[in-house]
This record gives C-alpha cells, structure tokens and sequence, in this order.
C-alpha cells in the first residue's frame, strides 16, 4: 500500500520545480534500507528506482548516473526510463550499468544496447537520450558541435585551462574532473567551452534559460548577448563567474566589469532562473521547429498554465502552439504581460488584444488561474 501511495506522490512531484527535488527524495519510505545484508551502494539505489519506478534519492546516485546534472523534472523522468527500458526491457542488470559508469564507457554501451534492437521498438527515452548525452558525459555537447574528434579535444583542452586548469592535465583527468564538478560549475565550465567556441545555447539546449538566452527577442540579440558574456568572461576570473550564476546575480557581474546589456528581459530571467516564470519553458517549448522537438515536448509548467492540458487531440496543440509561437516572433512581444495575462486567467484576452483569434480557442487558453485561495 505504502508503494503505491508513493508511487503516486512521486509522479505528482515530477512536475515541481528543481527546488522541491531535495523535498521530495528524503521522503522515499526507509524500509529499503532495512532489508539490505550488503552495505548499500549506489548501483542498489539505481535498482531500486528502476524497480520501483521512482527517482533515485541518493545524492551520490543522483551525480553516478546523470540525474544531478538532468536539471528539470521531465529530464529526471526521461533519464530514470531510459535506465528503466536498460533493465526491465533489455535484460541489463544494474551491476553491469554501474561496470560501464566506472570504465568510463558508460554512454557508448547505452547506445549499443539500444541499437541491438529496430528504431521502432526502441521508445521515446533514447532518442532523447541522443539529444541529451552531455548528462551523462560533458564532453559529447563539445563533440557534437565538431566534425572532428580531436578538434572538440582541443576546444575542450582550450576551456579547461582558461578557466585554471593545469596544462598538465591529460584528457582523461579533464573528463573526470569536469565530471566531479557540482552541478553549477560544471555547467557553468561547459557555457565557457561553448563561448569561447564563438557559440551560443539555442532554443533546444538546456542552457537557454538559465543564462538568459530566453529572453532574447530575435536571432540578433542572441549574438549581441553572446558577444557580452565573451566579453565578460575575459574581465572577471571563473570562480567568480561560478559564484554569480548560483547565486543568480550575473547581472551584478555585468555591472561590475563596466559591460551594460540592453536586453529588457534579461534580469528577470537571470535573477530567477531556478524559480522561473513558466513563459520561458513555453517560449522554449513554442518556438523550437518540428525537428528540435520532434516529439512535441511541452514543459509541464505550460502544460497547465497556458492551457494545453485542454486540448484533446494533437491537431489542437499544434494551433495553440502556433498562436504562442506568432506571439513571440512578434517584435513587440512582451513574455511578462503574458505571463500576468495568464496568473490572471485572461490569456484570451490579452492576446486577443494583439492579434486576431478565432473564438473558438479561448477554450484551450482556460487555466486553473486565478487562484482566489492564495490572494
């Protein structure tokens, strides 16, 4: 009974915030604990969340197997069924995933195991994995980005030690310790490599958000944006950079170096990253093109605030996306008045003060809000 009951706490909470995270894995029953002979290690977490689909409490199972660097609920979720299909659906014990994490060729035997078996069978969790293997290895966004394996080693070789590394370190130490980094830093050091490769996090990749690209209105502001923070990065040392961006004060750091943004939205997004308002997951979500979301992801925070859960056949969720995505191309769009548009429960209203909509649509714009109880 107790599992059951936790089983659907535990679905309810993959939609909370990554604040809630810590909240959630503490309150997973103890009685795992009690039956183990073995002093418990993390690949008996990972079996565990496997067997009993749920997320991994373990913070040192949690940074093992990606979920620490996963970022987002639905990235939580997606990483978890991809160890569940491993296990459960191709007969992988966890023993032997934990083998691979510890010989460092843990990506490369996920993809060999998928690959065994036709595309058709294979489910959604690996396709995303493809997209998204830098959670498992820092390095494969850094490959992705170049024809070459060893032009990607030199970038990364370039990052680390602009950044203070040795330049002793061989590629194998730069890979364990970017690894071993915590997660701000790590993604911070990443953001770095990116830069100083003259390139920027687009709308599919999972720094968008966190370091204000979202915010941008066009292609050019995200140049311009991107050409600011590689100014940046060259007046204040890494620690520094680290210490801003967990702390959310980036534009701070901006402010501090003598270099001015000119981006309307840009603070609001850097100073609330990890508790977002959801117009940037469904800006993120909106504008992406068919083949960056081929499967039409919507991030839970939308789903529920900018109406998508009315919707009742795909049809439907490709018109409100449309709508939401003509919003934002728009030069005049302003993502916070549609976010109060939406806390206030009048999306219909206030975009249809923007633009020609066909009533039929105010349908799917419903959302539980406002909520008179919290006022």
């Amino acid at each position: 009974m107790m599992d059951m009951l936790w089983h659907v706490i535990t679905r309810a909470y993959h939609s909370l915030p990554y604040l809630f995270f810590p909240l959630l894995v503490m309150c997973i029953p103890l009685s795992f604990a009690c039956k183990q002979r073995h002093p418990i290690t993390t690949t008996d977490h990972l079996a565990f969340a496997v067997a009993n689909d749920l997320l991994p409490q373990d913070p040192q199972t949690c940074k093992d197997y990606g979920f620490e660097r996963a970022f987002t609920a639905e990235n939580w979720s997606k990483l978890l069924g991809l160890y569940i299909g491993l296990v459960r659906h191709l007969g992988i014990p966890p023993k032997t995933i934990n083998d691979w994490r510890v010989r460092g060729v843990l990506v490369e035997e996920i993809k060999a195991a998928y690959y065994k078996i036709p595309a058709e069978f294979r489910g959604s969790y690996f396709p995303w994995f493809l997209q998204n293997q830098h959670i498992l290895d820092p390095f494969a966004v850094i490959v992705s980005q170049s024809n070459d394996e060893g032009d990607a080693m030199a970038i990364v070789l370039r990052a680390w030690r602009f950044t203070g590394g040795a330049e002793t370190d061989s590629p194998a130490d730069i890979r364990a310790r970017i690894a071993s980094m915590p997660q701000d830093r790590q993604s911070c050091h990443l953001f770095y490599t990116m830069l100083l490769s003259k390139v920027h996090p687009v709308p599919f990749d999972d720094f968008w958000i966190p370091f204000g690209f979202c915010s941008c209105a066009c292609k050019e502001e995200e140049m311009y944006l991107g050409e600011h923070y590689q100014a940046l990065i060259t007046r204040c040392t890494f620690d520094e950079f680290c210490n801003a961006f967990r702390s959310a004060r980036i534009p701070d750091l901006f402010h501090k170096n003598g270099i001015h943004v000119d981006l309307r939205y840009l603070a609001d997004v850097l100073q609330n990253y990890r508790m977002r308002k959801s117009v940037w997951d469904l800006k993120q979500s909106v504008i992406q093109t068919d083949g960056q979301n081929s499967e039409n992801r919507i991030a839970i925070s939308a789903v529920v605030d900018y109406g998508f859960m009315n919707c009742k056949k795909d049809a439907e969720i490709r018109a409100l996306k449309k709508i939401y995505r003509t919003f934002f191309e728009r030069r005049d769009a302003n993502p916070l008045a549609l976010h109060d548009a939406a806390i206030r429960g009048n999306i219909f209203g206030y975009l249809g003060s923007l633009m020609k909509l066909d009533k039929k649509k105010k349908r799917l714009m419903k959302n539980p809000y406002p909520l008179y109880a919290l006022q």
